[in-house]
């Protein structure tokens, strides 16, 4: 491992406008940084805004400052194991998962990979010194937990965070989703919710070339993935709710005080004081989206319907990142282990 190394930028200029000159730079004068302007002026018009913003995120906070002046044919197997180290070990002691770590990495290698098929380039593209890590053990809020918080929300659906919330708790809807929700995506008569349009706030989408310049913005988009878009029946004991507290068709479901939507943040923030109004752990917002397909498997919904449900482009995303089993759960399989085993142990042949 080495720290950041002191020769890597000439100015900042240089690293982060456009580059000034007429064609291409030559595979042995092109800096990472003249590298990734192409790669992602090439690549704009066909991204969401929020992949953009991702990308430029990536490259402004970890990728050019730490090597946007270093040619990348000087770019090596050793290089990119040093690079990794630094970002598992920063000095400001922000600690990067090693998911993050090789998304970090993997995108540099996108880079680098566009120059040799775009531009003929014969650099060679080490590997990524890092592997996925494995997901995180997810703890689910506990059913006390929830019981007591559909129950506030229930009992203050006339605010219509509290009956975004509740709507939440009862699809399964991202909180991007929640806050893109209008009264038009609400068929209360055919019991169906409509998810067309996700809301979130992204970097500008030219933040890569001057980052200390950059804004953010709220963008409303097209969900994540075609399968995002989805039709999600509404469970009975909404119904009462949506028809007492329905609006008009072109308000958002929940609203802001300056804005007439109210963006995730702000959501997430009402979420947060809900949850200490009832007494309840604090527990990020997701964790509903877990807790409800947890429950739909629990009560055996097949896991083929949840995931669309989800909006998930096939059932093994919803099996890894959306179902787990609670305490209560694994305690009464071990139970029924223990149960087992006492009645066959008495039968010799069992283990003949």
């Amino acid at each position: 491992m080495r720290n950041m190394p002191n020769n890597i930028f000439r100015t900042k200029d240089h690293l982060m406008k456009e580059p000034n000159r007429k064609s291409t730079p030559a595979p042995g004068k092109c800096t990472l940084a003249d590298a990734a302007y192409l790669w992602m002026q090439s690549q704009k018009p066909y991204w969401k805004p929020g992949t953009c913003s991702v990308y430029s995120h990536l490259l402004t906070k970890y990728i050019l400052p730490y090597w946007g002046g270093t040619r990348i044919s000087k770019i090596t197997e050793k290089s990119m194991d040093d690079f990794a180290s630094y970002l598992a070990s920063r000095p400001d002691g922000h600690c990067l998962s090693r998911t993050y770590i090789s998304q970090i990495c993997a995108t540099v290698r996108r880079i680098m990979t566009y120059m040799n098929k775009k531009y003929h380039y014969e650099v060679t593209v080490p590997g990524n010194p890092v592997t996925k890590g494995h997901p995180r053990q997810v703890i689910l809020p506990d059913t006390r937990s929830l019981i007591i918080l559909e129950k506030y929300l229930s009992d203050h659906c006339e605010q219509d965070t509290c009956l975004g919330i509740l709507i939440a708790f009862h699809t399964g809807i991202r909180i991007g989703e929640l806050s893109a929700l209008t009264w038009k995506d609400i068929n209360i008569e055919e019991e169906l919710i409509y998810i067309r349009k996700n809301l979130l706030r992204v970097k500008d989408k030219d933040a890569y070339l001057s980052p200390e310049k950059s804004v953010t913005q709220i963008i409303e988009q097209s969900p994540k993935t075609s399968d995002s878009s989805r039709i999600i029946p509404i469970p009975s004991k909404l119904i009462p709710f949506l028809q007492k507290y329905k609006k008009e068709n072109e308000l958002y479901v929940v609203s802001g005080v300056k804005n007439p939507w109210a963006e995730p943040r702000t959501i997430q923030y009402r979420f947060k004081n809900i949850l200490q109004k009832c007494g309840v752990n604090y527990f990020n917002f997701h964790m509903l989206r877990h807790a409800f397909a947890t429950r739909c498997v629990a009560m055996g919904l097949d896991i083929k319907s949840l995931s669309e449900i989800l909006g998930h482009s096939n059932i093994q995303i919803t099996l890894s990142l959306y179902v787990h089993s609670t305490t209560q759960q694994k305690k009464q399989l071990m139970q029924q282990y223990s149960s087992f085993f006492q009645n066959v142990s008495q039968d010799a042949s069992f283990f003949s």
